[in-house]
């Protein structure tokens, strides 16, 4: 069968739809080429990337039964805010106890100076008994080759010095027995009242750690804990995200990452804002490996049977601090990553930093606070105004 003849009139239409294709064509490969030679070969994009960032978890210190909570999720709390209250019972006891020990020790210290001084002054005695004995019988053996002293008597009296000297003898041992109990101390140094001080230390600080505290500013978030659940220490009980700690984990592949460098700008949006908010961070690390390669199971490609699959790998974009406080962003969300590449004279290993703490929170540094000055108070109560005064300390 033959197919009947293009009539004349229609040919230049045919041509012109197809001259128009083509120029359509040439245009958008021309734009295309420009694009690319002008901004595309110098920026990578991506939409496999999620907001990160720390997520502090709440866990006590000490075991005990919740007697209060204040915080739930979603809560923004400040740092240093009250989250839960463990019960205090416990830890009160303790402490009053820690409290009476310590007295004891100091009272028993005390009595330990005294018995330094009281047989101080005995060896004194008994020296000096034993002087008076030595010279009674020093006159006696002058006295005897002219019979005016029997020998019985000089019998006696040397048995008196010898009887002396071994009380002096056994005076200073106990001298220098009770004195190395309290030699080169004092009441607060001396080891009995530093353990007792020691252990008022120890229940403060438990009696503090009964009220626990946010170490962070942020959202409170995966709360778990109930009023009058026994928790016990480090059972995750609330986690707090802090908004100043975030950043975008971006996952290039690894074609986009020949020319991609630590210091390199990046345009951020997020899919919670739309693209009306953009965020402009700067690449601070590549990660060292794939996501594969820290997978529970790795990769094995010693068999035949393998298909290479392109390979992702996690560049750490950090975001100016005060743009996330304008807009804040919440762990997990999804992010689109546009990073420029043109800048390649930017290290792809970052600078060794100096060991430092790079967050930090000082809210379990004050748990000891007020311990010292308790322990001074217990001190003071239980010293006798006649130790101070025989050790020169002026009472108020």
């Amino acid at each position: 069968m033959s197919t009947p003849p293009i009539p004349a009139a229609e040919k230049p239409k045919k041509k012109r739809a197809i001259a128009i294709a083509i120029f359509i064509f040439l245009l958008i490969g021309i734009a295309y080429l420009v694009y690319w030679l002008f901004w595309g070969r110098f920026h990578e994009y991506t939409d496999d990337a999620y907001v990160d960032g720390n997520m502090v978890m709440i866990t006590p210190q000490v075991p005990g039964i919740v007697t209060a909570l204040t915080a739930l999720s979603t809560d923004f709390v400040p740092k240093g805010r009250v989250l839960v209250e463990l019960d205090k019972t416990d830890a009160s006891i303790a402490l009053d106890r820690s409290i009476a020990e310590l007295g004891s020790a100091v009272r028993q210290v005390q009595q330990m100076f005294e018995n330094v001084r009281t047989l101080q002054a005995s060896t004194a005695m008994r020296k000096a008994q034993f002087i008076r004995a030595a010279q009674d019988y020093q006159r006696r053996m002058d006295l005897i080759d002219e019979g005016a002293v029997s020998t019985e008597d000089l019998q006696h009296s040397d048995a008196d010095v010898r009887t002396t000297y071994a009380d002096l003898v056994a005076s200073e041992h106990s001298f220098i027995a009770a004195l190395s109990l309290v030699e080169n101390t004092s009441i607060d140094s001396h080891p009995l009242v530093e353990q007792a001080k020691n252990q008022v230390r120890d229940a403060y600080v438990f009696l503090q750690r009964c009220t626990i505290t946010a170490p962070v500013t942020g959202i409170v978030a995966q709360r778990t804990v109930q009023v009058g659940e026994r928790v016990n220490p480090a059972q995750p009980l609330m986690a707090i995200v802090p908004l100043d700690q975030m950043w975008i984990t971006a996952n290039f592949k690894e074609v986009q990452l020949g020319k991609m460098r630590v210091g390199q700008p990046a345009k951020v949006t997020a899919d919670m804002y739309g693209n009306d908010v953009v965020y402009h961070g700067t690449v601070v690390g590549i990660g060292g490996g794939t996501g594969s390669v820290f997978s529970a199971l790795p990769p094995q490609n010693a068999t035949g049977n393998w298909i290479k699959i392109v390979q992702r790998i996690p560049v750490k974009i950090d975001v100016p601090e005060e743009m996330i406080q304008q807009h804040p962003l919440r762990l997990g969300l999804s992010m689109e990553v546009t990073v420029d590449i043109e800048q390649t004279d930017c290290p792809i290993i970052p600078a060794i930093k100096a060991p430092q703490p790079i967050y930090v929170t000082d809210v379990f540094a004050s748990q000891e606070w007020g311990a010292e000055a308790l322990i001074e108070e217990v001190i003071q109560e239980n010293l006798t105004p006649h130790f101070l005064q025989d050790m020169g300390v002026n009472e108020e």
